[in-house]
């Protein structure tokens, strides 16, 4: 379900991510560990299509993370540990906007 191939991602001369692979198979469960700074939020913003990474390849449910971004927001859910809500808007106008997003229909 997630196939990862030396993932680097980097910030100018920073490197967040640094070369990191990993599998995850149908029906394993998959917990993402680390200290503070080690990557990890890096590193799920590209598993989710909202960061290209520098190089390396990312298979999200046999989808490329870097050409079909839509085909791999359509195949996963998400809970994120922070709100990810605009409070500016109402709640049917947020449904609206994350429907927007992962292309939706009414």
């Amino acid at each position: 379900m997630i196939q990862v191939s030396n993932l680097i991602k980097k910030f100018g001369d920073f490197t967040a991510v640094n070369n990191i692979s990993l599998e995850v198979k149908k029906g394993e469960m998959f917990a993402f560990l680390g200290p503070n700074g080690a990557g990890k939020s890096t590193t799920i913003k590209i598993f989710t299509t909202l960061l290209h990474a520098t190089s390396g390849e990312v298979l999200i449910n046999s989808f490329d993370v870097a050409h079909e971004q839509l085909k791999v927001r359509k195949s996963f859910g998400i809970v994120f540990q922070d709100q990810s809500l605009d409070d500016e808007l109402t709640a049917y106008e947020n449904m609206e906007f994350h429907a927007i997003i992962y292309g939706l229909d009414k």
